[in-house]
């Protein structure tokens, strides 16, 4: 007679849970207490390890599976990239978005990483500098061919307009502006979508000036800016 692996592993963890006094577990599983009694006896043991025949049943939570191997692929390219758009400025709610992170989650990423959560208003920026975003933005959209339908290749993209603005040749002076955060590019990336001023009409690559919402320096005075924790719309 041969073994049947299934069976063998079964009554090892049946025992185990015999021995640790974990009853309930050994109830849970289908065993009744007077088959439990009948397996202090090592014929009883001997049988059921030896039998051909299968005696249980293994069912698999494939959805279970499947977290845990996409929770096994994020620790390499993910985690590089939750990582980056932290230090970038991301706010809980695009971690959420994009990487289905719990509000918990990012708070232990940023205290492991040493970056404090941004709180207050957005600052606002002049039409120069939201020209410069639109430019960068398109430039690189269109270098890379992103599709809008791909929102991880839209998030790779801000991040890269971000490093750029971030870049040392962009600061001018010690008491320049502090350079746009991810959170912010990212609004404002998202406003032009609604707006529907990408993709631009073929030769026309500049940011239109009169479009409705076009530039957060043109809110009227007393209007403040989104926080940078708030969620984005």
């Amino acid at each position: 007679m041969s073994k049947t692996p299934i069976n063998e592993a079964i009554l090892s963890q049946v025992l185990h849970n015999v021995r640790n006094g974990q009853l309930r577990r050994c109830f849970e599983m289908g065993l009744e207490p007077e088959v439990l009694a009948q397996l202090q006896q090592p014929s009883a043991l001997s049988l059921l390890l030896n039998t051909p025949v299968s005696w249980c049943n293994v069912t698999i939570d494939g959805e279970m599976v499947k977290k845990i191997l996409n929770s096994a692929q994020r620790s390499d390219g993910e985690v590089r990239m939750i990582e980056r758009a932290l230090r970038l400025g991301a706010t809980t709610h695009m971690l959420q978005q994009f990487f289905g992170l719990s509000p918990q989650d990012v708070a232990l990423q940023r205290l492991m990483m040493g970056i404090t959560a941004r709180r207050g208003r957005w600052r606002e920026f002049s039409e120069e500098t939201d020209a410069d975003l639109w430019y960068r933005w398109t430039h690189l959209m269109k270098e890379h061919q992103v599709s809008l339908t791909d929102s991880v290749a839209m998030l790779d993209i801000a991040m890269l307009v971000a490093e750029e603005m971030k870049s040392p040749e962009n600061v001018v002076t010690e008491d320049a502006p502090e350079p746009l955060s991810l959170a912010v590019i990212w609004h404002r990336i998202q406003s032009w979508l609604r707006d529907g001023l990408y993709p631009p009409p073929l030769g026309h690559g500049q940011l239109p000036r009169n479009s409705a919402g076009t530039n957060l320096a043109q809110r009227k005075p007393g209007k403040s800016s989104p926080t940078e924790g708030d969620p984005e719309p």
